[in-house]
């Protein structure tokens, strides 16, 4: 499909999208997230992978609008608590949830920590690699 991103022109498809993140590592999710089979991602980080664009030449908007045009799911964060209506709560204040969104949301937990960690792990790394003071 074709785009503008930017004043830019885009070219992408699905396909080259999800090809192109196999073997990249999820960053930390903060509002918005794209579903593709290796994970959940921002959309940033997919759009920038994609396009080999700096991220600060577009918005995490445009990206959704991208990445949804072109068939993944881009969701806000937490619309996966805002499925659970308040009527829908027992009388111990608990809310009812099936076993699938529950998953869904430890499976969600679990990516966004992943993540995390392997951003920390990043960090620990390049603080290692760094020369120490005083050698």
């Amino acid at each position: 499909m074709r785009f503008v991103v930017g004043g830019r022109d885009l070219d992408l498809t699905q396909s080259e999208v999800v090809k192109v993140m196999d073997g990249q590592d999820p960053e930390l999710v903060r509002e918005y997230f794209v579903e593709l089979p290796q994970g959940l991602f921002p959309p940033k980080q997919v759009l920038a992978v994609a396009t080999s664009w700096d991220r600060s030449s577009f918005t995490s908007h445009e990206a959704v609008r991208v990445l949804s045009r072109l068939g993944l799911v881009c969701r806000r964060k937490d619309e996966l608590r805002s499925d659970v209506e308040p009527d829908d709560e027992k009388a111990d204040g608990l809310t009812e949830s099936s076993e699938a969104e529950r998953l869904g949301e430890i499976h969600f937990s679990v990516k966004v920590l992943e993540a995390a960690v392997a951003g920390i792990a990043d960090r620990l790394d390049r603080l290692e690699a760094l020369p120490r003071r005083g050698q």
